[in-house]
């Protein structure tokens, strides 16, 4: 970790920033919509129960942008999946690269996406969080309109003795924490601010040993530009450690932060007390495990016949592999390279290879991997076990027999990308 940064440094590299802010760019941005950073399966599971219970439950029609950081975070089936759901998928690499500012990980990407988001007008919300209520009310809300920003109190505090306030050259001061969980702005208002606040977390090396990630930077941000803003006046109840519950600023619960108790794709998951429209989160998790394998697969590079053969049977979508002296499992394979299982065996994914001839290879939650090859007919082979992987309709060809496969992790990592997250 390098050395904490003489606070004279750092103010004088702020002070260069504000010199350089660019205008607003009139044109650039439009409408009011929800934006979310998702890179991930962890992440991208409690997003998905986000954006779920939105359309779902509580009807919310806002346009929705989800930010990722690159293929790594985010494979071509959970952008399906965000897209069922009419929500955008955001790469912020190429973004990165057209703006020139460095972008590592989610509490930075968090300001970045909502300054560079196609809307003019922005509800920044994280992954865990679950509304109460549908929020497009809040673009509406008196105090918006009169400030055009609205931040949310955290349940602590900042102090007088952090160098925080030195070194952006603020009066030091004590003053109550802000939660970025939820972030309400209004950019054609505030752009000074956000580019400031941008700068900040670009700088995390130092600003984050200051402050916890980039929550108060926000708040920095606009002390800095002196630019009015509301601060909801009532603390979030909260139950600890689990959940923040967030309110408006009538007093009443809006948002339902499960900072320490986040989704999970798999197993249980934490009962928080009080916490409303959990069974509509247990039907979006439902939905997703049947659409979703839960991890980040990526196939590699296929024929023009490979990828015909695959959109063909993402088409016919069910399968049976079919194994001698074994129960036969029934298989769907999804666009993007996804097995839903519906026998609770371990394969996860698949794809097909070759030209002459053609193979299909399934994989395992384990990555170990077994090559089918064509045999005609609906049906595909496999080598000692005598294994077939059979459309509906062509049991008849379950005798068809290929060479042996090589299922080592030697032969998986040089067939294929996989990029596994723990859930």
């Amino acid at each position: 970790m390098p050395p904490v940064i003489d606070p004279a440094s750092l103010r004088a590299e702020l002070t260069a920033c504000r010199e350089q802010l660019d205008p607003y760019p009139q044109d650039r941005f439009t409408g009011s919509g929800i934006v979310i950073c998702a890179g991930g399966a962890s992440v991208f599971t409690n997003a998905y129960v986000l954006i779920h219970v939105l359309r779902t439950l509580l009807r919310c029609a806002l346009p929705i942008e989800v930010w990722h950081l690159g293929d790594g975070e985010m494979s071509a089936r959970m952008r399906w999946l965000l897209r069922n759901l009419s929500a955008e998928p955001v790469d912020a690499q190429a973004v990165m690269a057209d703006q020139g500012v460095p972008v590592s990980d989610g509490w930075q990407l968090k300001s970045f996406a909502l300054a560079h988001s196609s809307f003019a007008r922005v509800l920044l919300l994280d992954a865990d969080i679950v509304p109460e209520r549908d929020p497009a009310e809040l673009f509406e809300w008196p105090e918006f309109e009169a400030t055009g920003a609205v931040l949310w109190p955290d349940i602590c505090s900042l102090t007088d003795e952090n160098q925080i306030w030195s070194a952006c050259g603020l009066a030091s001061r004590t003053t109550r924490a802000v939660e970025s969980g939820q972030v309400l702005i209004d950019k054609s208002r505030h752009w000074d601010a956000l580019q400031i606040i941008v700068f900040l977390n670009a700088q995390r090396e130092h600003t984050y040993r200051m402050v916890y990630g980039d929550k108060d930077l926000f708040l920095i941000g606009f002390l800095l530009t002196g630019q009015p803003y509301h601060v909801v006046p009532h603390l979030p109840l909260t139950d600890q450690p689990w959940c923040l519950f967030q309110r408006d600023f009538a007093g009443d619960r809006l948002f339902q932060h499960r900072c320490g108790a986040k989704w999970r794709y798999r197993g249980p998951q934490v009962d928080v007390p009080g916490f409303r429209h959990g069974e509509a989160c247990e039907e979006a998790l439902a939905t997703l495990r049947r659409l979703w394998s839960g991890r980040i697969f990526h196939a590699p590079a296929r024929s023009p016949e490979a990828l015909a053969e695959e959109a063909r049977l993402s088409a016919v979508r069910t399968v049976e592999l079919v194994t001698p002296g074994e129960a036969t499992l029934t298989l769907d394979l999804l666009e993007g390279g996804d097995i839903i299982d519906g026998s609770l065996s371990d394969f996860a994914h698949w794809y097909c290879v070759g030209g002459e001839p053609l193979a299909l290879v399934l994989l395992d939650r384990f990555q170990r991997a077994m090559r089918f090859e064509f045999q005609g007919e609906g049906c595909w082979a496999e080598g000692s076990a005598a294994a077939s992987v059979l459309i509906e309709g062509h049991r008849a060809n379950s005798g068809h027999r290929a060479a042996a496969s090589d299922t080592s992790w030697d032969w998986a990592k040089s067939h294929y990308r996989f990029d596994d997250d723990d859930r």
